[in-house]
């Protein structure tokens, strides 16, 4: 897999180019085809999650570029996200309700059915902006030490996951607990980095952070798919229907708080500032092969 460190890159520019040229090259493929279809968008989305995780660890030794970079990424996931949400919805629904006679329900799911059914629109044309994305990776690079822009970064992905976390523990809303997921996402990309660095002590921790986003993940599913059907006519979501479903949602959103708090607190125990400093230890120990 490209996405973690090598004792190959020279230095951590070598290893920001090659990572980030290699998730831009899987999105341009993905870009030349006509189609792209469900699948391939999830999968171009996720490069882009990628990519942002990563500028976000080196932020520090680039400060004049990331944040402009950040963006133009972030707008372009933006104008993905709508190919794909109503298969999304569809699934959603499938893992809430199941094989429920209910002739409400019925109705319900052959709407769900059709709207996922319906031809997307034409994918937005971002070949230039991946194409240049390409040119100028080529021309990135780091200003300081690479423990000092790698410590930095991890400290700050840490700090603002719990601080979500925290937030989301004091106002449970949907938006609060998403935005955390989008900082646990962070962490669990950037652990995927460092997993060369000690395999058998970051494997358990990636796969940790994973489970969490997942869980976050269907929780803001099942919002999304709650608030969706709340605002269809009541021809089509009839009242009863509509009552079921949200209950049911938030019953699942709640039982997977219950376990997603517990395992946010244990993966993002610890200051910040200190973790990271353990992390670095242990890098530093792995690059120490290299000599």
């Amino acid at each position: 897999m490209s996405y973690r460190f090598d004792l190959r890159d020279a230095s951590l520019t070598e290893a920001l180019h090659r990572i980030a040229a290699a998730d831009v090259a899987r999105i341009r493929r993905h870009l030349a085809d006509p189609a792209l279809e469900a699948d391939a968008v999830h999968d171009l989305r996720k490069s882009v999650k990628k990519l942002r995780a990563l500028l976000r660890l080196v932020r520090h030794g680039m400060p004049d570029v990331q944040p402009a970079e950040n963006v133009i990424l972030r707008d372009a996931a933006r104008l993905l996200s709508g190919r794909r949400d109503a298969a999304v919805r569809l699934a959603t629904y499938d893992r809430l309700i199941g094989a429920d006679p209910a002739p409400a329900l019925l109705a319900l799911r052959a709407h769900l059915v059709a709207e996922a059914a319906m031809p997307a629109a034409a994918p937005p044309d971002l070949h230039s902006l991946f194409d240049a994305l390409a040119q100028r990776i080529e021309g990135w690079r780091l200003a300081g030490s690479d423990r000092r822009i790698l410590a930095e970064g991890l400290a700050d992905t840490r700090a603002r996951a719990r601080s979500a976390m925290r937030d989301a523990r004091e106002n449970p809303q949907d938006e609060v607990l998403h935005d955390w997921r989008k900082r646990a996402k962070d962490h669990w990309y950037q652990a995927r980095l460092f997993t060369p660095v000690w395999p058998e002590v970051m494997r358990p921790i990636v796969a940790e952070a994973d489970r969490l986003g997942e869980a976050l993940g269907d929780h803001h599913d099942l919002g999304v798919l709650s608030s969706h059907i709340s605002a269809l006519p009541e021809d089509v979501a009839r009242s009863e229907a509509r009552d079921m479903i949200t209950a049911r949602a938030r019953d699942a959103q709640m039982a997977i708080e219950a376990t997603a708090f517990p395992l946010g607190a244990r993966l993002f125990a610890g200051d910040p500032e200190e973790m990271a400093d353990l992390w670095l230890k242990w890098w530093k120990v792995w690059r120490a092969q290299v000599a």
